[in-house]
């Protein structure tokens, strides 16, 4: 953004040509070090440049000429870059055949292929993610942290926009996670449409119908992924996560500041459900994903409320008011 400065000196150098630093002092009222601050600053932009003949004064140079100059190379650069992307592409698009027959000849199942890292993964994800036309879904059992929520969020619009259909299945324990809430209540009103169902067995994203990626889960903290590039596997995919999205539950969202007819807001009520249920503090602040400090400032904040003298009493307190 131009300073203030800068934008009044170079007003003023428009209509005042041959223009000396003394003369925009007195006319600006600025000192001579903030007159050469801005002159350093509009030299930078290219808005300021000195004669052909050497004058010791500057030239308004116009934006669009000024813009042109600071563009040039960066759009150089760009387009070296795109042709260098393309050019990978092509490549890579080349050894797919090469690599579908080799794998065919030392495997029965060509279409599947098992990913032990995570950013290869994530990078697979990427790709796909960019080039669908048609929908993606995704089952996922457990929930997303909040960095993984907020980076998927614009991605998830972008494909709404483009007319891609998104359906999200989720474990229901994600109605008390306060980041699946809040990537819910950002996205659903553009369309992307969520479900919920008591357990969901597996991980499993599809790209249209051209690929699956599921996840292995041998042990909990099994990161590898299968993909699936087989169209009869894919479809055996779809129809299960069909009728898993056939017997779930609408996911029912609102903004996260929110409350219900209890007048407490999804976090409150999230807490008090955990409290009712019998979970430890950082149990519930773990599922919310919020501090601990936090959990105890909301459960000390009900106990007045209710005027309880334990969470016991406060969760029976809850029920006979309605809020659970």
């Amino acid at each position: 953004m131009i300073s203030t400065t800068a934008f009044e000196l170079y007003q003023y150098a428009v209509t005042h040509p041959g223009w000396t630093r003394e003369d925009a002092s007195t006319a600006l009222g600025y000192t001579l070090r903030d007159l050469d601050k801005a002159i350093e600053e509009l030299a930078a932009r290219r808005l300021f440049q000195l004669p052909a003949d050497g004058a010791g004064y500057m030239v308004a140079i116009s934006p669009d000429v000024a813009l042109s100059q600071l563009v040039e190379a960066d759009e150089r650069l760009l387009i070296d870059l795109r042709t260098k992307i393309a050019s990978h592409r092509s490549d890579m698009a080349a050894l797919v055949p090469a690599y579908v027959a080799a794998r065919r000849k030392i495997t029965m199942d060509s279409g599947v292929e098992v990913l032990e890292d995570p950013v290869v993964i994530r990078n697979l994800l990427i790709d796909y993610g960019r080039d669908v036309g048609e929908q993606v879904l995704i089952a996922q059992p457990a929930a997303s942290t909040a960095d993984v929520h907020h980076e998927g969020i614009q991605k998830d619009l972008e494909l709404l926009e483009r007319g891609v259909v998104r359906k999200n299945l989720y474990n229901a324990s994600t109605l008390d996670h306060v980041p699946t809430r809040k990537a819910v209540a950002a996205t659903a009103p553009a369309g992307l449409e969520y479900r919920t169902l008591t357990y969901v067995p597996l991980k499993l994203m599809v790209f249209d119908r051209s690929l699956a990626l599921v996840g292995r889960q041998h042990h909990p903290g099994d990161r590898a992924a299968l993909v699936v590039r087989d169209v009869s596997l894919i479809n055996i995919f779809i129809h299960l996560f069909n009728v898993g999205w056939d017997l779930a539950s609408p996911y029912p969202w609102q903004d996260e500041d929110d409350g219900d007819d209890s007048g407490l807001t999804s976090v409150q009520a999230a807490v008090l459900r955990g409290m009712a249920a019998g979970y430890s503090d950082e149990v519930i602040s773990r599922r919310l994903n919020i501090s601990v400090r936090t959990c105890r400032r909301h459960i000390a904040w009900m106990l007045d409320e209710l005027g309880a003298d334990s969470r016991f009493q406060a969760a029976l307190k809850a029920r006979d008011r309605g809020w659970i």
